[in-house]
């Protein structure tokens, strides 16, 4: 089997999203981090961004071990290392001076100190950290704080793909699936001696887990010199598992999966059931949808109990079940080939009245809901309606009104989709996506260089929001009490335009356009008259 040599436009897109959603979950106090995948399931972007970095790695790597022997592909990935090593020194560093410059320069919060930002903290104050340790274990990678995680683990990953080309070589691809499932138990293990350890041991099992964890203690890396126990949050002997799987995929040792209803079925079920579990916020305690209750305890109960089955850190059973359920759900959405990624969907036509009952139902439920749903828009804009409102009407007592926050969304998305048109239904799921669709692959194809950048923009973003609302509470601005919609609005609204701007400035460069370009060769006689070409296919 070889390495795949055409790139999918799946692979692209899917990683551009990855991206998007990153930055959105980077930014300190982002409210747009209620919505991203992740609150809904076990998996999310990050499963996304290594699944589809394993695919890109048989694509550009698998090639070089089949053609070329193992030593230039081992040399190969030794290049990449390199490259994604310097680049993590070089974002910490970065992320490290923009902190410095908030605060020295004063742009920033009165009240924060941005070099006490505990990623950073250790480089200035000998009581969040040690300097000479952070300088000493950020080149050594035994200083990796939260937001720097997934650079070094993608770092041991990719020195563990000669590895697995040997055991192919050597053994199959039963070989390259044993070695994934063993390392990944085994980092699950020591996880579990990590978090469990012997005092929460209450029972037989319990207690030879722990004990059997033990011994592969050693694949805790070490995450911060002056903590104990502090190791890295993505453990990469865990997170292979995703990455490999994304390999395999590439370089042809599973076949591609059939579009088959019950495929299809069993996937959604696997992701419905997943939410009330992931979702924590339903039942979270005063602030959750679901009112304190038998049910919103059992799933609290049980979220607790399955607790290893949906670690992020090693990548639990669960975790790794629900992205393949997604993954196959996105593999379908797309069509064969990524077919709809250049013909976008089609709109399923209703009858008028159909459409009108629609309308009917899912408006009386905006109305009963609305006075529920924008409490602080009726009390700031129509303070006389909001006190009619609340003394002649029965009120809804207060832990229900997440519920009507839910129904109000529920009936607004149908609402608004029967209301706008057959010809706007078709801007949208053609289009405004087939528009989409470039830009999104453009930063999917320059992933690396948009997440450097977006790691450390994310923290411009988080300064750029909070001194927006210290400026506008200066002014006194009352009718803008809901800034907070608009400015996060904006705020991710720039981030994304920076993730774009990154993309095509990192595509222009390496296009290398100062050079100058090649002369068409002219045909060699001979070859023209046997009619051989003499084209290589690039590798």
């Amino acid at each position: 089997a070889g390495g795949v040599t055409v790139r999918d436009p799946r692979l692209d897109f899917f990683r551009g999203l990855a991206m998007y959603i990153i930055l959105i979950a980077h930014v300190p106090g982002n409210a747009w981090t209620s919505w991203i995948p992740a609150r809904f399931g076990f998996s999310d972007a990050t499963e996304i961004f290594v699944f589809c970095s394993g695919m890109a790695s048989g694509i550009a790597f698998g090639a070089v071990f089949i053609k070329r022997g193992w030593h230039l592909g081992a040399a190969r990935i030794a290049f990449r290392v390199g490259q994604v090593y310097w680049a993590h020194i070089g974002v910490v560093i970065a992320t490290a001076c923009i902190m410095v410059a908030l605060q020295s320069t004063g742009m920033g919060e009165p009240d924060k100190d941005y070099t006490r930002w505990f990623p950073v903290g250790g480089f200035f104050s000998s009581t969040d950290g040690r300097p000479e340790a952070t300088l000493l274990g950020l080149f050594t990678l035994t200083y990796i704080p939260g937001l720097f995680d997934i650079l070094p683990m993608y770092i041991v990953i990719l020195c563990m793909v000669p590895v697995v080309m040997a055991l192919y070589k050597a053994g199959g691809r039963q070989a390259v699936f044993v070695f994934m499932a063993v390392t990944w138990m085994c980092a699950n293990l020591a996880g579990y001696h990590l978090r469990v350890g012997d005092e929460e041991a209450t029972s037989a099992l319990t207690r030879g887990l722990v004990a059997l964890g033990a011994h592969l203690d050693w694949m805790n890396l070490p995450g911060i010199p002056w903590e104990d126990r502090a190791t890295w949050f993505f453990n990469p002997f865990g997170w292979q598992l995703v990455f490999f799987t994304g390999f395999a995929f590439a370089m042809g040792w599973i076949p591609a999966p059939p579009v088959r209803r019950d495929l299809v079925i069993a996937a959604i079920l696997v992701v419905l059931i997943t939410v009330p579990f992931a979702w924590y916020k339903m039942y979270q305690y005063k602030t959750g949808y679901v009112p304190d209750s038998v049910v919103g305890r059992f799933f609290w109960d049980f979220r607790d109990y399955i607790e290893p089955l949906r670690w992020k850190g090693y990548v639990g059973l669960w975790r790794y079940v629900h992205f393949l359920a997604v993954a196959y759900l996105a593999w379908a959405a797309v069509g064969h080939a990524g077919a709809r990624l250049s013909t976008g969907w089609g709109v399923r036509e209703r009858l008028p009245e159909t459409r009108f009952l629609i309308r009917c139902a899912t408006g009386a439920v905006l109305l009963v809901t609305a006075p529920y749903t924008y409490i602080a828009e009726i009390k700031l804009f129509a303070p006389a309606l909001d006190r009619w409102f609340f003394e002649n009407i029965p009120l809804i007592p207060g832990r229900y009104i997440g519920l009507m926050h839910l129904a109000h969304l529920a009936a607004l998305i149908p609402f608004v989709w029967h209301s706008i048109g057959d010809r706007w239904r078709q801007w949208l799921v053609r289009d405004a996506f087939l528009a989409c669709v470039p830009v999104i692959r453009k930063v999917g194809t320059q992933s690396l260089a948009v997440f450097l950048v977006s790691i450390a923009f994310s923290r411009v973003m988080g300064w750029s929001a909070d001194s927006m609302a210290t400026w506008v509470d200066a002014q006194n601005f009352t009718y803008l009490e809901g800034r907070d919609v608009w400015m996060r609005l904006l705020v991710n609204v720039t981030g994304f335009g920076v993730l774009i701007a990154t993309a095509y400035l990192a595509s222009w460069f390496k296009s290398q356009p100062w050079r100058e370009p090649k002369k068409t060769q002219k045909q060699a006689p001979e070859t023209a008259r046997s009619g051989v070409s003499s084209a290589v296919p690039a590798e």
